[in-house]
C-alpha cells in the first residue's frame, strides 16, 4: 500500500469513529434522521478503509457492502460482520426511496452493532 492509500485508510478510520460519536450529538439535538445517517456513515467509512487497504472498489453503497462477504469467506471474518453491516445499512437515510420511521431508542441500539463492526474491521489488518 502506498502512502496515499495509507493516509486514506487512516482518514476513513478516524472519520468512522468521529461519526459514531456524532450520533449522540444528533440525538441530543432531537434529530433522529441525522443520527441515523451518521450511524450508517460511520459504518460506511469503516468499510471504505478495508476496501482501500485491499485495493477493492468502494465508491457506492453496494461496493461498500460487498466488502463484507470476501472478508468472511476469504479471510475468515466472523459471520457477525455481515449481520452488523446489514444492521448498519438499515440506518442509511440516503439509500432509500422510502423512509422507515425511526425512534431514538432504535438509533441508540444501532451504535452497538456499528461499534462492533468497526472494531472487527480494524482487527482484520
Amino acid at each position: 500500500m502506498n502512502a496515499a492509500e495509507t493516509a486514506s485508510v487512516d482518514r476513513y478510520r478516524r472519520e468512522s469513529w468521529r461519526l459514531l460519536k456524532q450520533v449522540d450529538v444528533e440525538l441530543a439535538r432531537g434529530d433522529v434522521a441525522a443520527a441515523s445517517q451518521a450511524l450508517w456513515d460511520a459504518a460506511a467509512h469503516g468499510l471504505k478503509a478495508v476496501a482501500v487497504k485491499r485495493g477493492w472498489p468502494h465508491g457506492s453503497v453496494s461496493e461498500q457492502l460487498y466488502v463484507v462477504i470476501p472478508l468472511i469467506k476469504q479471510e475468515g471474518g466472523p459471520v457477525d460482520l455481515n449481520t452488523n453491516a446489514v444492521i448498519a445499512h438499515s440506518f442509511n437515510r440516503r439509500d432509500r426511496a422510502w423512509e422507515i420511521p425511526l425512534l431514538e431508542s432504535e438509533v441508540h441500539y444501532g451504535k452497538g452493532p456499528v461499534a462492533d463492526l468497526l472494531k472487527t474491521l480494524e482487527s482484520m489488518d
